[in-house]
């Protein structure tokens, strides 16, 4: 089976059911006679951009990350925190020279992981803490915090 085939089912799998973890998408692609190793599934995840969010009854479950580009761009680190933020993050608050963001339980380690990514291009930011549904942005002072509050809150 070719790539592409293999990806358009993955698609059609994680956007018709609730899968919890891999093993449970690798059962559903051999119901679809799509056999798979478990190297391909982990690098056909990230190439796809699906990531686990949690649902409103407290469960974590792949989704495909909500992306205009087309499907051969590579999307960026930025357009998928723009992304993730828009879609899981409830609120930020700067206090001082840091900001709080909450967002939806299960979230907040996915927005830490890709603030991170981007510290080397966004210099306010000093250091990034993340827990289930909380980020603490560090920046060196009150202005820095400032900028980058305004950044996030356009897309909370």
């Amino acid at each position: 089976m070719r790539k592409a085939e293999r990806h358009n089912i993955i698609k059609k799998v994680i956007t018709e059911h609730n899968i919890e973890n891999q093993q449970q998408l690798v059962e559903y692609l051999e119901n679809e006679h799509v056999a798979i190793t478990q190297a391909t599934i982990s690098r056909d995840i990230r190439e796809l951009n699906i990531v686990k969010s949690h649902n409103n009854d407290g469960k974590s479950y792949y989704r495909i990350l909500n992306t205009t580009t087309k499907a051969k761009k590579k999307i960026s680190d930025e357009e998928k925190l723009i992304n993730v933020l828009s879609e899981s993050a409830t609120d930020i608050t700067q206090v001082e020279f840091m900001n709080i963001i909450t967002a939806f339980p299960g979230n907040g380690q996915i927005i830490g992981v890709l603030i991170d990514s981007l510290r080397s291009i966004f210099k306010e930011i000093v250091a990034c803490l993340a827990g289930d549904d909380t980020v603490l942005i560090i920046s060196k002072s009150k202005e820095e915090a400032q900028i980058v509050n305004e950044y996030f809150k356009q897309y909370i």
